[in-house]
C-alpha cells in the first residue's frame, strides 16, 4: 500500500520481468512505453524487453497508474524480478528509475548508447515479415435434410462456451504476467469456434485428442474449469493431479485423453482409441485435433493411413491457423489445402471456415455421422487464426500487422455474438451477464487453485502402471 500526505492509501502492484522461456533467465529492458504518472490500461503494451532469443512488448496485467520504474531502459533483470510499481490511483509524486536499493536479480548494463538506443535490438517495425493472405473461403455444401438444426439453447450454449474459452485464456495470460502461474503457456485466442463447434457434436463416451495448445479443447469438451486451472497451477486437485501442466491437460471421464505436446503425437493415439471402439463394438468416435504443421510429420501419414484402411471411427480435425510456430503454411506445403491430402488415403477431405462455429458444427456432424455408420474417417480442415503468439515468448514479428488486423475482424466470438443479437436470440444485457458469471467462475477457480494442495513426492510413483 502507498499513503499520501492526506493519509489515504492506495494499492501497489509489482510489475515483474516475465519468464520468457525455460532457458531464459533474464531480460533487458529496451525501453518503457509509459512514464511515471501515466495511465495504463489492462492489456496495453507497457515496456519492451530483449532476451537472447526475442525482442517483444509486454502488456500490463491490470489497469492503473505507473508509479515508479525500478529497472530503467538498458538495464537487465532476472525473471520474476520486480521492475516497476503500478497503483490503482494517480500519485502525488512519481519518478523514473528508483534510487532505492535494487531488487535481487537486477543488473546494471552499459550497453545503452547516448541516443538511448540499444545495440543489436531490432525494433518490430524493422523486422522482416512474411505476409500470408487470408484464405479463400470455401462454401459449405448445401444442407441436406438430415443435417441437424441447432436449437436456441444449443446456439447460446456454444456462444457461452466460446466466451469461456476466451476469458479463460485471457485470465491465464495475465496470471502468467503477474508471475503467479508456473510453467509455460501456448494459447488459442481466435480458435474457439473450431474447438466448440467440433466438441458440441460429440456424445458421451466419445473421445478427443489434443495438442500443446489444449485449453480450449478441454473447456469445449467439458473438462471442469476448476480442475483445469488447478492443473495449470501444478496442484494435486488438477485434472491430471498436477503432473501434466498446461500442455498435458485432459480428463478421460469428460471425454478427453491427456493432450500430447509433441507435434502430431495425438494422431496415432486417436487411431488406436478408435480401433478400441471398433473392436469392442462401441458406438463412439474420436475427434483428433492437430495443426497444419503436423500434416508434414510421419505420424500423420501412419495414423491417417491405418484409420483409412481399417475404416476406423475417427475424425481428423486440422486446425489450420496458417503458422507452424513461425513458419507459414505455404512455405512447407505444395497443395493449396490440407484437405486435398485426404485423396491419398481414399477418404473424404473437407475445408471449412473454422471461425464460424455453426459451419464447423455442421461439417463435424456430417463427418461424425459417417464415422458412426462405419464408413471410416474424414479429414476436416478448419481455417482459423491464433491471435496470440505461438507461445509465451513469441511476439509474432513474422506476421504483418495488416494480416493480424484482417483476422481480428473475423474474430469468431464477436461475429457469432453479432449474429445472435441480430437473430434476437441474445440481448446486450445477457452478454454482460454471461461475462460477469464467467468472471466469477474464473475468480473461484483461481482461488481454489492457489489454495489447493501440492502433489506429494511419493505421488511420482502413482499413475505409472495400470493393473
Amino acid at each position: 500500500m502507498l499513503a499520501n500526505r492526506s493519509g489515504w492509501r492506495r494499492m501497489r502492484h509489482k510489475i515483474i520481468m516475465p519468464d520468457l522461456g525455460q532457458t531464459v533467465a533474464e531480460g533487458k529492458i529496451v525501453r518503457w512505453l509509459k512514464q511515471p504518472g501515466d495511465r495504463v490500461e489492462k492489456g496495453e503494451p507497457l515496456f519492451e524487453v530483449e532476451t537472447d532469443k526475442v525482442t517483444m512488448e509486454v502488456e500490463a496485467f491490470r489497469a492503473g497508474y505507473l508509479h515508479e520504474i525500478l529497472v530503467g531502459g538498458g538495464e537487465i533483470a532476472g525473471a520474476a524480478t520486480p521492475i516497476a510499481i503500478l497503483t490503482d490511483s494517480p500519485n502525488e509524486s512519481h519518478g523514473g528509475p528508483s534510487s532505492h536499493a535494487p531488487e535481487p536479480g537486477f543488473k546494471k548494463t552499459s550497453s545503452v548508447t547516448a541516443s538511448g538506443s540499444v545495440p543489436g535490438v531490432q525494433r518490430k517495425h524493422a523486422r522482416r515479415r512474411t505476409t500470408s493472405p487470408a484464405p479463400e473461403r470455401v462454401v459449405a455444401p448445401p444442407r441436406s435434410t438430415t443435417e441437424p438444426k441447432l436449437t436456441t439453447d444449443q446456439k447460446l450454449g456454444m456462444y457461452r462456451r466460446m466466451v469461456l474459452c476466451r476469458m479463460f485464456e485471457e485470465r491465464v495470460y495475465y496470471l502468467f504476467l503477474e508471475g503467479r502461474l508456473p510453467g509455460t503457456i501456448h494459447q488459442s485466442q481466435g480458435q474457439e469456434a473450431s474447438a466448440v463447434g467440433v466438441c458440441s457434436v460429440l456424445e458421451p463416451g466419445d473421445m478427443i485428442t489434443s495438442t500443446h495448445r489444449p485449453h480450449s479443447h478441454a473447456i469445449a469438451r467439458g473438462v471442469s474449469v476448476t480442475s483445469l486451472m488447478a492443473e495449470l497451477f501444478a496442484k494435486a486437485t488438477g485434472c491430471c493431479r498436477g503432473k501434466g501442466g498446461s500442455m498435458h491437460v485432459g480428463d478421460r471421464d469428460a471425454g478427453m485423453l491427456p493432450a500430447i505436446a509433441i507435434v502430431g503425437g495425438g494422431i496415432p493415439l486417436a487411431a488406436g482409441c478408435a480401433l478400441s471402439f471398433q473392436y469392442l463394438k462401441q458406438p463412439n468416435i474420436v475427434a483428433c485435433f492437430f495443426g497444419e504443421g503436423a500434416t508434414n510429420i510421419g505420424t500423420f501419414h501412419e495414423g491417417v493411413n491405418i484409420a483409412a484402411i481399417w475404416d476406423l471411427p475417427v475424425v481428423f480435425v486440422c486446425e489450420n491457423n496458417r503458422y507452424a510456430a513461425s513458419t507459414a503454411v505455404e512455405k512447407v506445403m505444395k497443395v493449396r489445402r490440407v484437405s486435398e491430402r485426404a485423396a491419398a488415403y481414399g477418404i473424404p477431405g473437407e475445408t471449412q471456415d473454422g471461425n464460424d462455429v455453426e459451419v464447423v458444427y455442421r461439417a463435424m456432424a456430417r463427418a461424425a455421422a459417417r464415422a458412426r455408420d462405419g464408413a471410416g474417417p474424414t479429414l476436416l480442415e478448419l481455417e482459423t487464426y491464433r491471435l496470440a503468439g505461438h507461445s509465451r515468448s513469441d511476439p509474432g514479428h513474422y506476421r504483418a500487422a495488416e494480416e493480424v488486423a484482417g483476422w481480428k475482424v473475423r474474430d469468431p466470438i464477436a461475429a457469432y455474438e453479432t449474429r445472435l443479437l441480430a437473430e434476437g436470440l441474445l440481448r446486450p444485457k445477457a452478454v454482460a451477464e454471461i461475462r460477469s458469471a464467467i468472471d466469477h467462475e474464473l475468480d473461484e477457480a483461481v482461488a481454489r487453485a492457489e489454495q489447493g494442495p501440492e502433489p506429494r513426492p511419493e505421488d511420482c510413483l502413482s499413475d505409472v502402471f495400470s493393473e
